[in-house]
């Protein structure tokens, strides 16, 4: 790992499959985590109707989805969002994207270990009877992230694939022994009426803005193009996969969690703090509450992974077209992996997990305020693109023989979606310390259109386009899409 000279010419093509792709994009995903720390939060809006509500949820995710799978149809490149918005619209839209993109994704990376720290301290206590302390496991944990990042992008799909598959099935195993039992009064569809939510269809409309976050990150199989085999293809179809396979296993956990309180204590699942592991206890026994506190660490560190990587790969392609510090875009002399870039992130993570962890407890109110930024930005960039698409089909010939019902519907109600959420993170302005992280947030934002302003407006540098010709906003370089 200390073998960092030169950069080389590009990352490893054609080193990722379509499943290394779909771990990467599960991964940031992260549906066994979503299940155990959301269904409480949408219970507050909807009682037990969470299922209704992420049925809508994966509705509106779809159509956000629509817009990044045409873009990856027809662009490959590690700068993903960054590189997408810079062909729609002007160097400036695409430089601001790709600042917020690379620290959206690395805001999870240490918020992840903050979770990561604090459930392996909890699991290890259960398990072996001794206390260590969180912080041990997070440093730990980043240590193994990072040298897997720079180690290279086949071997983190392959863990994240793996830690994947364990997690869920812990969560899948407890969902089918709650509806085989018949959860707490039987098997029911009142769980899909709005009738028993609290507050009506105005709570599931609330609760579904909790649900489309459970969904972010489903895109981040983009930041692999580069390196993907038949990226044209794979990269479109791990997106619509892991929105399809998610979606589904949102709905049917949701569903377990519902019917496992019962039908009208809706209160009593909002106030859970992890109603999974209540629920394991409930149903199974305490070595299932262990196992589920298990998928939420191996989540956590899944996260954490998929992150960096995703990350890394968006600063490096910025660095390599020198938007910013060139180093950044420097790749590994053996592995091709993009190295400084890692080394960075780690460093800032460092510094957020110590800051956070010391002074807040790491879970749940210092990884909540970290997640905070980073969903903020996420939901900034889903609306980017969204429009993006739309004014990139307006430009090109023949709208690329896609019709408006089909280019330009879907990315339209994905704008008018995520408006909603992004909205309600900052009218009102939530309570501190929370409401700090959203001002530096913002801050954070506006500097990157400062600087996106004040840079170069150089050549993009990805693999080649698929078919057709288009300007790339403020420059005079010609791409074929």
């Amino acid at each position: 790992m200390s073998a960092i000279e030169q950069p080389l010419a590009q990352l490893k093509d054609g080193s990722i499959s379509f499943w290394g792709a779909l771990a990467i994009s599960f991964g940031n995903m992260a549906p066994a985590a979503s299940v155990i720390f959301l269904p409480q939060a949408m219970a507050q809006f909807t009682g037990t109707r969470v299922p209704l509500a992420f049925v809508f949820a994966m509705i509106g995710a779809f159509f956000t989805a629509s817009s990044i799978i045409y873009f990856a149809r027809r662009f490959a490149s590690a700068g993903a969002a960054y590189t997408f918005n810079r062909i729609a619209f002007n160097k400036v839209i695409g430089f601001s994207s790709g600042w917020m993109l690379f620290f959206s994704y690395g805001l999870n990376f240490p918020a992840n270990m903050l979770v990561f720290g604090y459930f392996a301290s909890g699991v290890f206590s259960q398990v072996f009877g001794i206390h260590f302390s969180w912080a041990i496991f997070a440093a730990l944990a980043m240590f193994v992230v990072v040298y897997m990042v720079i180690r290279g992008i086949r071997t983190s799909a392959r863990v994240d694939l793996v830690l994947l598959i364990v997690e869920s099935l812990i969560i899948l195993v407890l969902a089918f022994v709650i509806v085989l039992h018949g959860g707490a009064q039987g098997n029911t569809g009142e769980v899909f009426s709005p009738e028993g939510s609290p507050h009506g269809w105005m709570g599931i409309l609330f609760g579904m803005l909790y649900g489309v976050g459970a969904f972010a990150g489903f895109e981040a199989s983009a930041t692999v193009a580069e390196e993907t085999r038949n990226r044209y293809r794979t990269i479109p179809l791990s997106i619509f996969v892991t929105l399809a396979a998610g979606g589904l296993f949102y709905i049917f956990v949701a569903y377990a969690i519902a019917i496992g309180y019962g039908i009208g204590h809706g209160h009593e699942l909002a106030t859970a703090n992890l109603p999974l592991s209540i629920l394991a206890n409930r149903y199974v026994g305490s070595w299932m509450a262990t196992a589920v506190n298990l998928a939420g660490m191996t989540s956590a560190f899944g996260i954490a992974l998929a992150s960096a990587n995703a990350s890394a790969r968006v600063m490096y392609a910025m660095g390599r077209e020198g938007v910013i510090a060139s180093w950044l875009g420097r790749l590994h002399k053996k592995y091709a992996t993009p190295s400084y870039a890692a080394w960075f992130i780690f460093a800032i993570s460092v510094l957020l997990v110590w800051l956070f962890g010391a002074f807040m407890q790491p879970y749940p109110n210092g990884f909540s305020a970290i997640a905070a930024g980073a969903d903020l930005l996420g939901l900034v960039l889903y609306i980017l693109i969204n429009i993006g698409w739309i004014r990139l089909w307006m430009k090109a010939e023949n709208h690329f023989s896609i019709s408006f019902i089909r280019g330009v519907i879907p990315s339209a109600l994905g704008t008018l979606i995520m408006l909603i959420p992004f909205v309600a993170s900052i009218v009102p302005m939530p309570a501190w310390p929370l409401d700090v992280v959203i001002y530096f947030t913002i801050a954070y934002a506006f500097v990157g259109i400062f600087v996106g302003w004040r840079a170069k407006d150089l050549p993009l540098l990805m693999k080649e386009p698929s078919a057709g010709t288009i300007s790339t906003g403020s420059t005079d370089q010609k791409l074929d899409v």
